[in-house]
């Protein structure tokens, strides 16, 4: 069963903000790209209807932004799903976009489990280098971070990555506001919507 501490849910809250600055775009062509047919199928995967994504990809292309990725929209519904990879908490908005936060399940507990290994592990209730995830989509954002759940802290916040389809400048920010939390925002510029 997933529960989620005040530390877990700072951390699985991390991403979902990002600010797109969107540049008018073309119709959309026969041929749909690539980046754009990922999306599709991310939203197919987490059950976004045909005539749903076919809306949601409408509204990106037009250049504007869908509840999920608005710090302001408040989920209608929000699933804790477990897997061999990590914990997943799906969030779907009143627009019918989806977020996928995942954070990384940790290898085998104990004193060695920090030594030599990469990924993330655990030692009591310390976690290292656990990776963060979140997908929108037509966004996808992931940190590592390092946080006790017995202080209820955040350790360390390092390791960005994103993919954000259409962007051509963007401005990460990785921060820790509050011992508790870690946050990545990106602030992109879209230049070109792929077609």
């Amino acid at each position: 069963m997933f529960t989620m501490t005040k530390t877990m849910a700072a951390l699985a809250g991390l991403a979902t903000a990002a600010s797109l600055t969107a540049l008018p775009s073309a119709p959309a062509a026969a041929s749909e790209d690539p980046a754009l047919a990922s999306a599709r199928g991310f939203l197919s995967e987490y059950g976004a209807s045909q005539a749903t994504q076919d809306r949601l990809i409408e509204t990106y292309l037009a250049g504007e932004t869908w509840d999920s990725l608005s710090s302001s929209s408040k989920p209608v519904t929000v699933d804790e799903r477990s897997a061999a990879d990590g914990e997943y908490t799906v969030s779907t908005y009143e627009d019918g976009s989806i977020a996928v936060t995942r954070l990384e399940t940790p290898t085998a507990e104990g004193p060695r489990a920090g030594r030599g290994i990469s990924g993330c592990s655990v030692s009591g209730r310390t976690y290292s280098n656990c990776k963060i995830d979140t997908w929108v989509g037509v966004v996808q954002l992931a940190f590592r971070a390092s946080y006790n759940l017995g202080t209820n802290q955040v350790t360390n916040a390092y390791g960005y990555e994103y993919t954000i389809i259409g962007a051509c400048g963007a401005s990460p920010s990785l921060a820790r506001p509050a011992g508790n939390i870690a946050r990545l925002s990106i602030n992109a510029q879209m230049c070109a919507m792929p077609l």
